[in-house]
């Protein structure tokens, strides 16, 4: 249960809100026993009034006291499960906002290698179904079983109106059925969890690559393949909801039939009682409802411990992978990073010299894809580096903008460590155009606003007519509010390439690293593109990747890597 904790020190931010929800919890409880025992004591004791007057004995029964008495308890318990219901939803609705935020934040300060490590539906897994089970840690794990148990106590208060005798055996029956439903409805989850999450994220995965591989699938004919593997994982998946679902039935008919029984056994005790004159027929009709109005705060229990389960098997799997990252947040690199840090509408601070001393970074299954690399950039200099696939310049691009730590070596710009460096400060300095173009579901100006908050319609339009997309732009009905789809969809692939470079031109940078910027683009707009970085990059330092020196722009010095090692190059 330990990695629990962390997300049990979120609740106590809302403690007297939580706590205000349990006592409502509590209040509704109580008041459904009471409305079932007080109903049945007073019709029983109006049936026996009623029977001794016919017979012509005199009686007399007080009503309006019970009768007041029942109105209030079903009253109070519409009411208090009202605003239960409002307390501790508002309750769950903020921590959800908490949970998601941490989950977050702890995702945003992870290594571009460390997210590499998640699967796409796992990935989605953990920031849906695990955290929405997290959020009701509390509600429909914590809060149900400290009800259960203090509703015990309060009906074996009642029983003991009618001997202490029935109500501590009683009461202790119920308080073991009740920790048995508890614990091996919690053993239960923790084997069948796992499982089920597992399957689940199988089949999220399965689905996402279907939807983004639908092209190549069909191009290959293999469509109906993928998707007789999608039935076989939602098969599997169905299959493990149902043995938890059915496990869940057996539990909780297991609980109902052992309350019932106690119910007998009470109703036994009390007709005993009566028979021998200890209690009135209206206290010993009372005593075995009381025990059934428990059916429904002591029902939910099985639920409780397998919510209990979910939770920390939850907790487990977000944990996961993230362990570099501070259990509440990012760490202090990432954390130094300001809302504003887009924002580089000041000038620049002008061109930084970049010196690489023994770099050695090791990816996948422990090859060295840059291997003791040492070089040297001077300010304001732009180095091409050229290579085939696989060579390690986009792992050292990666390295050079910090999303990536290396093995061994150093980095250092101006001679200041790069791993001593502010994160404000290194996304304020250090501009990179990566291989992927990467665009968000939003229109034009969004996605070009990303880089600069601050700037205008003027800029956005600048940097679009340097990549020759303004005139593009201007013949959509909504300029630059036109939305461009989720991922891009809606533009052609030099279209969203062009795009995102103009959004890194709206940057301000000292060190530029472009990784294959022409990819995509006709030679035609590739030349037009190229007088324009040429531009930009002035008083700038650079750092160009392509496989070849035609496909990057004019450099002063040319380097070829091949296995991790740079080569000095003369320029073609």
């Amino acid at each position: 249960m330990h990695e629990l904790i962390p997300y049990l020190r979120m609740l106590r931010r809302y403690r007297g809100q939580l706590a205000l929800g349990a006592i409502l919890m509590l209040a509704t409880a109580a008041s459904g026993i009471g409305l079932l025992a007080l109903s049945g004591w007073f019709i029983t004791a109006t049936a026996v009034t009623g029977a001794l007057l016919a017979a012509g004995v005199a009686a007399s029964l007080e009503i309006y006291i019970p009768g007041g008495g029942i109105r209030a308890f079903a009253v109070t318990r519409t009411a208090a499960r009202y605003f239960e219901r409002i307390t501790n939803h508002d309750s769950v609705l903020r921590l959800l906002r908490d949970l998601r935020g941490r989950v977050f934040r702890r995702l945003a300060a992870t290594s571009a290698e460390d997210r590499a490590n998640f699967a796409s539906g796992e990935l989605l897994n953990r920031l849906t179904t695990d955290v929405d089970r997290l959020d009701g840690l509390f509600l429909r794990g914590l809060a149900p079983p400290l009800v259960a148990f203090l509703a015990i106590l309060i009906v074996a208060a009642l029983l003991s109106i009618g001997s202490h005798l029935v109500a501590l055996p009683a009461g202790g029956a119920l308080l073991v059925v009740a920790g048995m439903a508890l614990l091996t409805a919690w053993q239960s989850g923790q084997r069948s969890t796992t499982r089920l999450a597992g399957a689940q994220a199988d089949l999220r995965a399965g689905l996402i690559d279907h939807i983004h591989g639908l092209g190549t699938l069909l191009a290959f004919g293999s469509l109906s393949a993928h998707q007789r593997r999608l039935d076989d994982l939602e098969t599997t998946s169905r299959q493990a909801e149902a043995a938890l679902a059915m496990a869940m039935a057996r539990r909780e008919a297991f609980l109902h039939g052992a309350v019932q029984l106690v119910a007998v056994g009470v109703l036994l005790a009390a007709l005993w009682l009566f028979h021998r004159g200890a209690v009135t027929g209206a206290v010993a009709v009372m005593m075995p409802l009381a025990v059934l109005a428990l059916l429904e705060p002591v029902g939910v229990l099985p639920g409780a411990g397998l919510n209990l389960a979910h939770a920390r098997a939850s907790a487990v799997r977000l944990d996961d992978g993230l362990a570099r990252v501070g259990p509440d947040g990012p760490t202090r690199a990432s954390s130094d990073i300001p809302d504003n840090a887009g924002d580089t509408g000041g000038a620049a601070s002008g061109p930084v010299d970049v010196q690489i001393d023994g770099l050695t970074i090791t990816r996948g299954a422990g090859a060295r894809v840059v291997d003791d690399l040492s070089l040297a950039v001077a300010a304001g200099e732009h180095l091409a580096m050229i290579g085939p696939s696989g060579c390690g310049k986009s792992t050292l691009a990666l390295a050079l903008s910090g999303q990536i730590q290396p093995d061994q070596g150093k980095i250092t710009l101006d001679g200041t460590p790069m791993a001593d460096m502010p994160a404000a400060q290194r996304i304020h300095q250090v501009a990179f155009l990566t291989q992927q173009t990467e665009l968000f579901s939003g229109s034009l100006q969004d996605n070009l606003q990303i880089a600069n908050p601050s700037a205008t319609d003027a800029d956005f339009w600048r940097v679009l007519e340097a990549v020759a997309l303004d005139g593009f732009a201007r013949s959509l009905p909504e300029g630059l509010d036109t939305w461009v789809g989720e991922s891009g969809t809606r533009l052609s692939g030099g279209q969203a390439r062009r795009v995102a470079l103009a959004r890194l031109m709206l940057r301000d940078p000292s060190l530029v690293i472009l990784d294959e910027p022409f990819s995509g683009l006709d030679a035609g707009t590739a030349r037009h593109i190229d007088q324009a970085l040429t531009d930009w990059l002035a008083n700038r330092t650079a750092l160009l990747l392509g496989h070849a020196e035609t496909a990057l722009p004019q450099a002063d010095r040319l380097v070829e890597m091949r296995a991790g090692q740079a080569q000095q190059t003369t320029p073609g």
